[in-house]
């Protein structure tokens, strides 16, 4: 249990009552105006800290041109699934295919995909480092697409203090995965069950990827402006509350000034409904 608020002595469950059994104050409404300001404050404390957040997540998306342009940069990267991703044939334990192979070929290839003989190449000697080679490739852009997905995501927090950091090393990582992935896809070793003449979606999706990083860069050289909003604490600039709890002010002073400015807020106010009904 808690303590009471006037004598602090401590609350046993059984002291149910809204009087301490001590003092006999009413624990309830005892000095409520105080423990209302003080709540008030720690809410405006915490708005004014979440508030950056979403100043920072808008300057982020739309704080400028190139910020709008990095929204559509980040996703289009994906438009080369739609590609054509290799020139090719494939032969069996694979499902017979040859010429440009797209994600709709795969998909009508699935149903006949012989998934036990394609794991058999691995203990046959004239296939084993060429399906490796295509397994490790496929593996890359995939995550390279987790990758670009994660990236889209963090673009909230890319104004935030580990903003550019955290941007680069997602932009790097994208592009090693998908220049690994096309070198592995260009250099398979030449075998009877599946050759590549050419490869295409790679090759777009690393050049979209470039042009994500390239904006990246652009907009963290020219910086990106985030307005915060005006926040008050008990009236006073929030700065200016923040100064004072840290030079050690007494909490007596702080609660005054607050008084102080929030009935000058009020006067204010006043007159300036007084001077619209004059008008009217």
């Amino acid at each position: 249990m808690a303590n009471c608020p006037k004598c602090g002595e401590h609350l046993r469950m059984v002291d149910w009552k809204q009087h301490c059994p001590h003092c006999n104050c009413n624990i309830v409404i005892y000095d409520i105006q105080e423990r209302l300001m003080q709540d008030a404050d720690k809410a405006e404390v915490q708005h004014y800290h979440f508030q950056k957040k979403i100043n920072r997540m808008k300057a982020a998306f739309v704080g400028s041109k190139l910020a709008i342009a990095r929204i559509f940069t980040s996703l289009i990267p994906i438009v080369a699934i739609v590609v054509p991703w290799l020139k090719g044939e494939f032969k069996e334990p694979f499902v017979a295919f040859k010429g440009l192979f797209t994600l709709f070929s795969l998909t009508d290839m699935l149903e006949s995909f012989n998934f036990d003989g394609i794991l058999g190449l691995l203990n046959a000697a004239d296939g084993k480092t060429a399906l490796i080679f295509l397994a490790a490739a496929i593996l890359m852009l995939v995550l390279s697409v987790v990758f670009m997905l994660v990236h889209f995501g963090c673009l909230t927090m890319a104004c935030g203090k580990h903003g550019k950091l955290r941007n680069y090393i997602f932009d790097i990582l994208m592009l090693v995965l998908c220049g690994g992935a096309t070198v592995l896809l260009m250099a398979v070793p030449e075998n009877p069950y599946f050759n590549i003449d050419f490869v295409i979606a790679p090759f777009v999706y690393f050049l979209l990827l470039g042009v994500n990083f390239g904006i990246d860069i652009a907009i963290f050289k020219q910086g990106i402006e985030v307005k915060y909003e005006d926040c008050v604490v008990g009236g006073i600039p929030i700065d200016e509350y923040f100064k004072m709890v840290e030079d050690g002010v007494p909490q007596a002073e702080i609660r005054q000034e607050m008084y102080r400015r929030l009935t000058e807020m009020q006067l204010q106010k006043e007159a300036e409904l007084n001077g619209e009904e004059v008008k009217q």
